[in-house]
């Protein structure tokens, strides 16, 4: 096979990306991708070879394939999104690596530590450019939280709380359910407040926590008590309920509240001491709905609030990223590298291999 031209050195021509997969995170992705600057979809495959038609017709211009081959064959891409269901992305990022193309694997990357290091590893014997796409890390907002703790704006970090919940009605052939298919919340919520507390603390030095089966085996909801030097997190996730999805930063100095809900976050507050010992006066867990909501938008004293407006669902921060590590030659992400998503799989691994709890 003829190498395809080198992203590098073609900085002239847009940025080809190839998408795998058809469902709503791959079409969130080629729509944004609109926003990530020079770039486009020039082709998409998926098994479902009508359903990837009709994905192209709807974008236009762009080629469909049956066969992952025959997109990787397809010399206009330069990068590849796998946004496949959780239990191919490990085997079809591997075989992206060994074609010669950079990836982008969907969160998670994949459904074992093993799994993701095994990607990994190839992607570091064949030269090639491999992340997960645990977008949340590059919104502004996320951003902004990070630069205020790096300043010591709310003194030192002593406390971390996050919950992200969205109630499911279990259904056994449902992909949230179904243990063949990398199903579980834990494997679908709970990577972003895991990935998002590895991010500004690294990895955890001590690990507890618990997890409650659904009906199928996988998790409906797990909770995860980790301590980072000083700072003591308490995380959680599920399909159980739904939850206030906020994520809370205490320090001694002040707070930071990632509004709701903060994967996709648009506002950053940061509470100053007396404030803070309020617990946010409306962000709390039990002071939630329309109460909740009147109550965080009244003035308080101590707290500043800033928007982070963007267009889009904020996939295109990531993607714009991912150019442009890969036009630079970078193997790995200097944010999400290779070892945080690796320590993510294994904290889960580490909670869901004791018994469930009833």
């Amino acid at each position: 096979m003829e190498p395809p031209p080198s992203p590098q050195t073609n900085e002239s021509r847009p940025f080809g990306w190839g998408i795998v997969g058809t469902g709503v995170i791959a079409r969130q992705f080629a729509e944004d991708l609109k926003l990530a600057g020079k770039a486009s979809v020039v082709a998409v495959s998926s098994r479902d070879v009508i359903g990837a038609k009709r994905f192209a017709d709807e974008l236009g211009g762009i080629r469909a394939y049956q066969e992952l081959d025959a997109l990787l064959n397809d010399r206009s891409v330069d990068a590849v999104y796998v946004a496949s269901p959780n239990q191919l992305h490990a085997e079809q990022a591997i075989q992206s690596i060994e074609a010669g193309k950079p990836v982008l694997v969907e969160k998670p990357l994949a459904v074992a530590s093993a799994d993701a290091e095994a990607v990994f590893a190839s992607a570091s014997r064949n030269g090639v450019f491999a992340m997960e796409a645990m977008w949340s890390r590059f919104l502004p907002a996320v951003e902004a939280a990070k630069a205020a703790i790096d300043a010591g704006a709310i003194g030192r970090v002593t406390s971390v709380s996050a919950e992200l919940a969205y109630r499911m009605e279990e259904d056994a052939d449902s992909r949230f359910f179904d243990p063949a298919l990398g199903g579980g919340a834990a494997l679908d919520l709970g990577v972003y407040p895991l990935s998002l507390a590895n991010f500004l603390f690294g990895e955890p030095d001590a690990i507890d926590g618990n997890w409650r089966a659904a009906r199928t085996g996988v998790d409906i909801r797990s909770d995860f008590h980790l301590r980072f030097g000083e700072v003591q997190a308490a995380l959680s996730c599920g399909f159980d309920r739904d939850g206030d999805n906020a994520f809370r930063i205490f320090g001694t100095e002040g707070a930071l509240v990632l509004s709701p809900p903060f994967l996709k976050a648009q506002r950053l507050s940061v509470f100053g001491p007396a404030t803070s010992r309020l617990r946010f006066a409306g962000a709390r867990s039990d002071l939630a709905g329309p109460l909740g909501k009147l109550l965080s938008r009244l003035p308080l004293p101590g707290r500043r609030s800033q928007n982070f407006e963007f267009s889009g669902s904020g996939l295109q921060f990531e993607a714009r990223h991912v150019q442009e590590a890969v036009r630079s030659g970078a193997l790995q992400s200097s944010i999400v590298p290779a070892s945080d998503t690796i320590a993510v799989l294994k904290v889960i691994e580490r909670i869901r291999s004791a018994p469930a709890r009833d």
